[in-house]
């Protein structure tokens, strides 16, 4: 048995989590680009032979905490307009809350295959059914801010307020880039489905 908080997985680099996408049985029918300091992979997934087929999309940046997972069928996020679905991050652009963070169940050194992407095909497993029963039978807790997270700034030191705006700035870089990646992969996508159907 290992200690608590010891990992039972070696360092896994990005490049490292962008091969397992890549050649994981779950995801292999995909393709992305690795850029150095993130990774974008879009596959499309089918969680049983009677679902329809979902196009995911992840990306993954070396500073942020956990990849974001996006379906971009127009068809859910249809639904999103209509419904709240249920453990999403973000209802405009269907960004999957797959397992909740202050459970540690995923960290950077687990491979995607193994976690990520499997707990994918769950959510859309259970968000048909969902879809059906209007239950999500998938458990879970979908985390909330607090106001307590959110006034913890007050308290803090001139030092620590620079530091906090650092980072801050470093965090509006990674998602000005996650969602330039989300809208340009959304727009393609968009377009395809256009043009075939």
């Amino acid at each position: 048995m290992l200690a608590k908080g010891v990992s039972k997985y070696h360092k896994t680099t990005l490049l490292q989590q962008y091969s397992n996408v890549k050649f994981c049985p779950l995801s292999k029918n995909g393709t992305g680009e690795f850029y150095g300091k993130y990774f974008f992979w879009e596959f499309d997934a089918k969680p049983t032979v009677l679902s329809k087929t979902y196009k995911v999309l992840i990306i993954f940046h070396i500073d942020n905490y956990s990849p974001d997972v996006f379906v971009l069928n127009k068809d859910i996020w249809e639904v999103s307009k209509s419904k709240s679905i249920p453990h999403l991050y973000d209802h405009k652009k269907i960004r999957l809350c797959l397992y909740y963070p202050s459970y540690n169940e995923w960290n950077t050194n687990m491979p995607l295959c193994n976690t990520i992407v499997s707990w994918t095909y769950l959510w859309l497993y259970f968000y048909e059914e969902w879809l059906y029963s209007n239950k999500w039978k998938g458990g879970g807790i979908h985390p909330e801010s607090s106001k307590e997270e959110e006034n913890e700034n007050i308290k803090n030191t001139p030092k620590q307020l620079i530091i906090e705006q650092r980072k801050k700035k470093k965090q509006d870089s990674v998602k000005n880039i996650i969602n330039e990646i989300y809208l340009k992969r959304k727009s393609i996508y968009m377009q395809n489905e256009n043009s075939n159907g």
